[in-house]
């Protein structure tokens, strides 16, 4: 693993480590708790990184249609990120997320056109 030394008091053959330098061990040097940060290797290992689960592995990202407040009082219509109408009040906002996802579809649509 790759660490660097964040803190003095580290001592090698040649005297004090400067803070700052890079070192390659083998494993995490116990008498150096604290004063030291992992770069690359060692305690990752059989972990998993976090990402946005949206868009890795794991919760699919939310792609139906539904009202949503943006602010003002004021509603947008989106799919995920898309934001397919603007400006619904919160009743007609409440009405079009009791829709069937065919009857929302259908509503943007006639929308978009007239």
């Amino acid at each position: 693993m790759k660490i660097e030394i964040t803190a003095g008091g580290i001592f090698g053959a040649k005297g004090e480590i400067p803070v700052g330098t890079e070192l390659t061990v083998k494993e995490a040097p116990k008498g150096w708790a604290g004063r030291y940060r992992v770069i690359s290797g060692g305690e990752a290992k059989g972990k998993e990184a976090v990402t946005n689960p949206a868009k890795g592995k794991g919760k699919e990202a939310d792609t139906s249609l539904k009202a949503e407040h943006h602010g003002g009082g004021r509603f947008n219509v989106t799919e995920g990120e898309t934001v397919h109408l603007t400006g619904l009040s919160k009743a007609d906002a409440d009405a079009f997320n009791q829709m069937s996802e065919d009857d929302r579809r259908a509503y943007v649509e006639a929308s978009k056109q007239g």
